[in-house]
């Protein structure tokens, strides 16, 4: 038994851009986290005790994701793009359904479950308002997830990573600074969150449809048979 320095390499070309991406988010909270904080401490927590519902939201659609990264590589790597393709778009389908399933209640319900984490008057009315804000846009949401997984199955890993990084960091930070100095609130950080989704849902769909990254696929598949 022996390391297969070939297979070991695939590995770590798709991994290491999936824990990148899950780091770019990570990171890009806080950038929306110093802003939030500039609204006192009653609007932090509100905003914690949102984070909580919104890992709880984003869980269903990264594990599809995650699926779908493993269905692509597995049909593009026996050349099937059309099954490719399809997968990706019920994966699409299937979580827009169950994000549906959970946003709703989670609007409705809003200020009854926050106080599930606190119950000061003050927080659960910043945890509703950042619920009821940014839940509707978790659909968006769905689209960059899904589509990230699919180039990610397809080898394509760099674009995604990058897609990711401008645009729930770069993007996100100049939105947030701007905004800042334009609306004194908190609703235009709590919109933060739903502008670098859509960004990146666009770019990342647009480049899906292009289509470039299944013949590179589909080449390195030959190159290696």
């Amino acid at each position: 038994m022996r390391i297969n320095i070939g297979i070991l390499r695939s590995i770590w070309k798709i991994g290491l851009p999936s824990a990148l991406q899950q780091a770019i988010t990570s990171f890009s909270n806080v950038f929306v986290q110093s802003y939030v904080n500039q609204f006192g401490s009653a609007c932090m927590a509100g905003w914690t005790s949102y984070g909580k519902i919104d890992q709880f939201i984003l869980l269903p659609m990264q594990s599809m994701s995650l699926s779908t990264t493993t269905f692509v590589g597995q049909n593009l790597g026996a050349n099937n793009i059309k099954r490719a393709r399809t997968g990706t778009h019920r994966a699409v389908i299937i979580s827009l359904a169950v994000t549906a399933v959970l946003v709703v209640p989670v609007m409705i319900f809003a200020d009854q479950l926050i106080p599930l984490f606190n119950t000061d008057p003050n927080v659960i009315m910043y945890g509703t308002l950042f619920i009821r804000i940014i839940s509707p846009f978790y659909l968006l949401c769905v689209v960059n997830q899904i589509y990230a997984g699919s180039l990610r199955g397809a080898g394509d890993t760099k674009t995604p990573t990058v897609i990711m990084l401008l645009s729930f960091v770069v993007f996100r930070q100049i939105y947030l600074f701007v905004t800042s100095k334009l609306i004194g609130t908190v609703i235009p950080v709590a919109f933060g969150y739903p502008a670098g989704w859509l960004l990146c849902s666009i770019v990342i769909f647009i480049y899906y449809k292009f289509g470039k990254w299944e013949k590179n696929r589909v080449t390195i598949c030959k190159n290696n048979s």
